[in-house]
């Protein structure tokens, strides 16, 4: 019988999640995450070409921890595609430090994977082919754009007052939320799909 591998791939990039979660990217070393596994730095490299592999592991977990929402009844996939969309700006959220990573270290063949995945669902409610890299790269980019701004502390704002400092007062939490299903909500009842 074999020996069970101390570290895993998963439990490595877990660990280095969550010194990102904890200090932020910048953080992030080898010898670090090699530390929270109580292994050696080196023993990484037998799951990890570098750091950059890292932080792309990392960027999946994010990614593949939002959750997925049930398919839509026929004809609802407009609010499908909104609650996709809130439970991915959720899970980037979770991990506010781990935002831009999720954007610089996507895993490109994952992102297909799951446009794929959501594409056959379009496709089964009749939503012309066309339009599903459209909808589902706009919906992408919009989720990470707001993801963004919150997790930089750039919140959708409260209103166009300034306090008595002169800045502008943020909205709060489930505000900013609530706008950005608005904006997706509208963004997808725009769409002028082809008969």
């Amino acid at each position: 019988m074999g020996r069970k591998p101390s570290i895993t791939r998963d439990s490595a990039a877990r660990a280095a999640l969550a010194i990102v979660d904890e200090s932020g990217p910048a953080a992030l070393s080898l010898a670090r995450v090699a530390a929270a596994l109580n292994v050696r730095a080196p023993s990484l490299y037998n799951h990890f070409a570098d750091k950059a592999e890292i932080l792309g592991e990392v960027a999946r977990i994010v990614v593949l921890d939002s959750g997925r929402v049930p398919d839509p009844e026929p004809g609802r996939w407009r609010e499908w595609l909104v609650e996709e969309a809130t439970l991915f700006r959720r899970s980037l959220l979770r991990h506010p430090h781990a935002v831009p990573l999720v954007v610089e270290y996507l895993p490109q063949q994952l992102l297909v994977r799951l446009y794929r995945q959501s594409s056959r669902l379009l496709a089964a409610n009749g939503v012309p082919e066309g339009m599903h890299l459209f909808l589902l790269e706009a919906a992408h980019r919009m989720t990470l754009g707001s993801a963004i701004s919150a997790a930089t502390g750039r919140a959708a704002l409260e209103s166009l007052d300034l306090d008595d400092d002169g800045h502008p007062r943020p909205a709060s939490e489930a505000e900013d939320e609530r706008r950005f299903v608005e904006m997706v909500q509208a963004f997808v009842r725009g769409v002028d799909l082809p008969p």
